[in-house]
């Protein structure tokens, strides 16, 4: 089901949907336990000069194809194009799924979400597109996975750091996974992702200097006010980031540091017009504005938005979901 843009965002908890404030109830506050980490990662040049100048296709080494039901599937391993990335960190895992028919003309990269480790969530929610021919290249993000820090324990990003860290090289891995779909003969491509890999998704598509669709899912133009307002933020333990019990500048600091990156500081996408930005009305995550903001700030997007939680959504709207990605594939051809 999709809302009109009308309806009211939530930034009231009254709007919150049910699941999403279930799941908030379960916030550790492990997220950044380890404090600001590196803070010469927050200065220096903004997110667009810290990217390559120029784009190269990753250099994937694949391994056996593989059956899934009516799919196949190939892992994949690279090194990272950001090389700041610890080693361990650096080696990089990535699935490509297809339909048992044989390959597509079209292609997606998909992003992952917070706390989103290895393929099967992302697999189940839209690996269906490949019979429909849109291939899928699933990245499994730095600090996930296989691709944990050495002591890292479970999905928890360390340090404040290490987030930047991350977001910034899942940003020039997926730009170097479009540019080598479209090596491979994939004739229409895009990016895609569902919360923070919505966000990724947005900032990828603003970043490469050629027409690519992009379905950014959940997301809005910056994280800030998803790690400081949101429910989310109730992962963070912000006195300990303070040192004190007053969070106030902490909160004020990590804000500022998160927002250096919002796509408001970055252009349109080449074609904005295959930007697909859908969100969800009862979001107790991300705010329905920054969707707004990110819609206002690409002219000729289109806005979706639907009766959902941040949670409920990725059960309840798959096939929305997946609408957006088609969509975002389709009009991306030139």
């Amino acid at each position: 089901m999709t809302a009109r843009a009308g309806n009211p965002s939530v930034g009231d908890e009254s709007r919150m949907h049910p699941l999403d404030a279930f799941m908030a109830a379960l916030a550790s506050r492990r997220l950044f336990c380890d404090g600001w980490g590196d803070e010469e990662t927050f200065a220096g040049a903004p997110l667009s000069g810290r990217l390559a100048a120029t784009v190269s296709p990753l250099e994937v080494r694949w391994g056996a194809e593989q059956a899934a039901g009516r799919r196949r599937f190939r892992d994949g391993a690279f090194d990272s194009p950001w090389v700041a990335l610890p080693s361990e960190v650096r080696l990089g895992s990535v699935r490509w799924m297809t339909s048992e028919r044989g390959r597509g003309r079209d292609a997606c990269v998909v992003l992952a979400a917070s706390r989103d480790e290895g393929f099967r969530l992302r697999s189940w929610l839209f690996a269906p597109l490949v019979e429909e021919g849109v291939d899928l290249f699933l990245l499994e993000n730095p600090y996930y996975g296989t691709r944990r820090a050495l002591g890292q324990k479970g999905p928890h990003i360390r340090t404040v750091s290490e987030q930047l860290q991350m977001n910034i090289a899942s940003i020039e891995e997926a730009r170097a996974l479009v540019a080598h779909a479209r090596r491979e003969g994939y004739e229409r491509v895009a990016v895609a992702g569902y919360s923070m890999g919505g966000y990724m998704a947005a900032l990828t598509a603003a970043t490469i200097p050629e027409p690519v669709g992009v379905a950014a899912l959940a997301a809005g133009a910056s994280p800030a006010p998803v790690f400081t307002k949101g429910v989310h933020s109730r992962s963070i333990d912000f006195r300990r980031l303070a040192g004190s019990p007053d969070d106030t500048e902490a909160r004020a600091r990590l804000a500022t540091i998160l927002d250096a990156a919002s796509a408001r500081l970055l252009p349109p996408p080449v074609k904005p017009s295959a930007a697909v930005i859908l969100a969800c009305a009862r979001d107790a995550f991300v705010p329905l504005a920054e969707a707004r903001a990110l819609h206002a700030h690409w002219p000729g997007s289109e806005l979706r938005i639907v009766d959902a939680g941040h949670i409920s959504a990725v059960i309840t709207s798959g096939a929305a979901l997946r609408g957006a990605i088609r969509d975002a594939v389709h009009r991306s051809g030139t």
